[in-house]
């Protein structure tokens, strides 16, 4: 329980810009829909390799300019492999989020984002029928 809070700890450090490490790089253009939303949040997914059958959900929410407002919640966690897999699992759901967030979003879809909380679950499981209804989110691995 303490490495995961000291992993978000990090990752809300990093978010809110108080690091000295890189910013991620912005879109092209803003992002005005949720499924441009989801499509940036897998963009900045890698899956690590031997991780199959792990998924780590979580729970957070993003202010009207895209960034996040508090640490993200770790809802749940099904990780697979041995130790270092699991780890590099979580690790890379975690650095997934801290190079999209904050990310350049439109005023309107903006105005959305600041009242939606967002449940995101990365999945490296064969994908399925997946509840994918605007701040509901499911990132399956790529096959």
């Amino acid at each position: 329980m303490k490495v995961a809070l000291l992993h978000l700890t990090a990752l809300a450090v990093m978010l809110s810009g108080a690091s000295a490490w890189a910013e991620p790089a912005p879109p092209s253009s803003a992002i005005n829909n949720w499924a441009e939303f989801r499509a940036a949040l897998a963009s900045c997914w890698t899956v690590p390799a031997d991780t199959e059958g792990s998924l780590i959900a979580f729970r957070f929410g993003l202010n009207k300019t895209g960034g996040l407002r508090g640490p993200p919640l770790v809802t749940a966690r099904r990780l697979q492999g041995d130790q270092d897999a699991r780890k590099r699992f979580e690790d890379a759901a975690l650095d997934a989020l801290s190079r999209c967030l904050p990310m350049r979003v439109t005023p309107a879809f903006g105005a959305i984002l600041g009242e939606s909380p967002i449940r995101l679950r990365f999945a490296n499981t064969p994908s399925s029928a997946a509840y994918q209804i605007n701040s509901n989110i499911t990132i399956f691995a790529p096959r």
